[in-house]
């Protein structure tokens, strides 16, 4: 009798763990959440404005943006979205696929068709070769449009198929208001952008070491065969010389797109990235105004960088395992210092248990901040490991152990003094 009843109970036993192995654990996936103080708290409290308001510059261009390019948080928008021609801020992304896709020392050699472009040039001439380097210099500085076509056909032998890169950059860089039409950026139909894509854009350029050194020469040279001496151009961008902490990055005009400004300043280990489009004569005041604004108004909040556990959360059971919960990226944020008060602390939300199998990167929670605040934000929490349903064998054992182990626990409470 008593042998039956054990074998009953081990057949059943082995049929739960059976059924507990095929399946993946349920339940109702709840989340538990904790506060996580800014690590810079005390740089916000001193630096935070008692019933104070940070005012908004005065920009009368048609479109405005400004960046703050470490955490991608936008300052200021005017229009961001809003489809405009850019006129030759197209050289970014002109000289950005040249530098992608070229060695410096490479030649090349202008053809007829680059060397007849006309407006803003190098005086290139047909049949000249130059590196390019040198070109793009000619494109990023002096602005030519001849240098930008020869750029373009160097790079993918035809200004139209040089187009088709630039399109595809685009889309792969999510600037869902920009397509473009040529290299150089004269007035074509299909040729536009937004101040929200291009500051992104710039952005983006701005980590390449060498278009950075590029776009903040004040002057460069080229040869000039048959002429006494080189040809000597000056960076179109006097953002260089009127503004102290300028950086970059590019100017730009026609009769369309009016004066328009890529602009880069870095001041107390900061780095902003504004763009002003057909912003008439007073561009060069406003994009000043736009950074200053970024630079005395807003300060970092900085929580956690990406890949610094924040939690622990529970994957399946039989065996049940753990995973850090970690920032997707880093979590820094630009605030501005009217609104720091919000902000000395987030808070996070985690799930107490997740199903197998769980992949790296999956989302596990998410922060919030600015609780309170209209521009509050979210931004996920996730693996950072990958948890495989274990083998039926593996979860089988697993099971035994749990059970025995509770079935020792019910017996001690049972039976006193075991």
């Amino acid at each position: 009798m008593i042998i039956s009843l054990s074998c009953i109970f081990l057949l059943a036993l082995f049929l739960v763990a059976a059924v507990s192995s095929l399946a993946s654990s349920g339940g109702e996936q709840a989340y538990w959440s904790s506060t996580l103080p800014a690590t810079n708290l005390t740089a916000l409290e001193n630096a935070s404005l008692s019933g104070g308001t940070v005012s908004e510059p005065a920009i009368t261009a048609s479109a405005a943006a400004l960046l703050d390019p470490v955490t991608g948080d936008m300052l200021y928008l005017k229009n961001a979205d809003q489809a405009l021609p850019m006129a030759s801020t197209t050289k970014i992304m002109t000289g950005l696929l040249g530098l992608e896709n070229c060695s410096p020392a490479e030649t090349a050699t202008i053809s007829d068709t680059a060397s007849a472009v006309g407006e803003s040039s190098a005086w290139l001439e047909k049949g000249e070769t130059l590196t390019v380097e040198q070109l793009l210099y000619a494109v990023l500085v002096q602005s030519a449009n001849d240098a930008a076509a020869a750029l373009a056909e160097h790079v993918a032998g035809s200004q139209e198929a040089f187009v088709e890169m630039m399109n595809e950059k685009a889309a792969e860089l999510g600037l869902a208001n920009t397509h473009f039409a040529n290299p150089h950026g004269l007035d074509a139909p299909g040729h536009y952008t937004s101040a929200r894509d291009l500051a992104n854009l710039a952005a983006y350029a701005m980590r390449n070491p060498e278009f950075r050194k590029i776009v903040s020469a004040a002057t460069f040279q080229l040869p000039w065969p048959g002429h006494p001496g080189p040809r000597v151009f000056e960076n179109h961008n006097k953002l260089l010389k009127l503004y102290p902490y300028a950086t970059g990055i590019k100017t730009g005009y026609t009769s369309r797109a009016g004066k328009c400004l890529v602009a880069s300043a870095q001041k107390d280990g900061r780095e902003l990235i504004s763009v002003i489009l057909n912003g008439g004569e007073s561009y060069w005041d406003q994009t000043i105004s736009l950074m200053q604004y970024g630079f005395d108004g807003f300060m970092r909040v900085e929580y956690a960088y990406a890949g610094q556990p924040l939690a622990e959360v529970e994957v399946g059971d039989f065996p049940r395992r753990r995973v850090n919960a970690v920032g997707s990226r880093d979590l820094v944020f630009t605030v501005r210092r009217d609104r720091l008060d919000l902000y000395h602390q987030a808070r996070f939300y985690c799930y107490k248990w997740v199903p197998y199998p769980l992949a790296a990167g999956q989302e596990v929670g998410y922060l919030e901040i600015g609780e309170g605040d209209g521009s509050a934000q979210r931004v996920s929490l996730v693996s950072d490991a990958y948890r495989n349903r274990p083998s039926f064998p593996l979860r089988f054992l697993a099971f035994l152990a749990a059970a025995f182990s509770r079935l020792l626990s019910w017996i001690k409470w049972l039976v006193p003094g075991w």
